[in-house]
């Protein structure tokens, strides 16, 4: 019978190590997938990062294109055009892109935000939704605010009653009035 309790125990401890065994294989699979997590969490970062630089640089090129004149807009001078005629249509083109700037920075400026008219069902959908996010005070609460609020009340009324007597009394006693 000795024996037998022995390959118990044997056999448990083996079924113990392959529990371990398996965990620890858990736990690698685990770290494996939070490292390609973070790798994906970085790599998604410098993404939009990269999107902000390029944006940013568009518009910087753009804004260059728009102040100056590039290459490509001058015309050459065809047969039997003289080159003030080529010189006056550059000078043209260019005020012509000035003022389309100026005026679209213009529009930019002017626009603003159209507030959108709301019918008076909207208004009360809103308002109601936005009650029933409210926190209210519970009864017992509310009482004792309330008594509170009585109690400054009737101190600092009483506090200017008797200050204003007294002032009164003061007055009456300079005016060379009896005291009453």
């Amino acid at each position: 019978m000795a024996k037998k309790s022995k390959s118990k125990k044997s056999s448990g401890n083996t079924s113990n190590a392959k529990n371990i065994k398996a965990l620890i294989n858990q736990n690698k699979m685990i770290e494996k997938e939070n490292a390609e997590a973070e790798k994906r969490k970085q790599e998604e970062a410098e993404a939009r990062e990269q999107a902000k630089l390029e944006a940013k640089l568009a518009q910087e090129a753009e804004e260059q294109q728009a102040q100056s004149v590039t290459a490509d807009e001058v015309i050459a001078p065809e047969d039997g055009v003289e080159a003030k005629e080529v010189e006056n249509e550059e000078v043209v083109k260019t005020e012509e892109k000035k003022v389309e700037t100026v005026d679209k920075k213009k529009k930019d400026v002017k626009k603003k935000p159209v507030k959108e008219k709301k019918g008076a069902g909207k208004r009360i959908k809103e308002t109601v939704s936005e009650l029933k996010k409210v926190s209210w005070p519970s009864f017992k609460d509310v009482v004792k605010k309330t008594g509170v609020v009585l109690a400054v009340v009737i101190f600092f009324s009483v506090v200017l009653f008797a200050f204003d007597f007294l002032l009164s009394m003061l007055y009456n006693l300079f005016q060379g009035n009896p005291i009453v």
